[in-house]
């Protein structure tokens, strides 16, 4: 008997497309994963801006409403919540702590660390700026005169 049976010729990938292919997606991932882990830094340090503001806008509220004394006193890699007229002196005290990697630098504010709410007072009589790093990324908090506590 005759074998009348054709064989099929296999269709498939030639080991230069697949190299080309994988060349091609090795390139995206390594422009893609930076960018990524990059952008997810600045969300995380934002984040941590946006506690502290949160923070300080709760002490000024207290202030305010409860008529207390009231501050944060910030140091390189935390900040402490306080109700006094000033840490030293306070009655209340809650200390929150930054990852390692972050860290609070170039302080400015009008008089000493210390961002001071005087009792019944929703205005600051310590105000300014300061930046949150994590090394690679910043983020300036700011509170003005008026009482406008931010980040950007």
């Amino acid at each position: 008997m005759v074998n009348n049976i054709k064989k099929k010729k296999l269709k498939g990938f030639s080991l230069l497309e697949i190299i080309v292919t994988l060349g091609i997606m090795m390139l995206f991932a390594g422009i893609v994963f930076p960018v990524g882990i990059n952008k997810s830094q600045k969300t995380k340090l934002e984040s941590y801006a946006s506690q502290l503001v949160t923070d300080i806008y709760y002490q000024q509220q207290r202030s305010s409403y409860k008529n207390i004394s009231s501050g944060v006193s910030l140091g390189v890699n935390s900040y402490i919540l306080f109700d006094g007229d000033s840490l030293s002196t306070a009655t209340y005290t809650e200390v929150k702590q930054f990852p390692s990697n972050t860290r609070i630098t170039s302080i400015a504010l009008t008089a000493s660390n210390e961002i001071l709410f005087s009792a019944g007072e929703f205005k600051p009589t310590v105000y300014g700026t300061l930046v949150l790093t994590d090394g690679t990324n910043t983020v300036e908090v700011y509170i003005n005169r008026e009482g406008l506590v931010g980040y950007e």
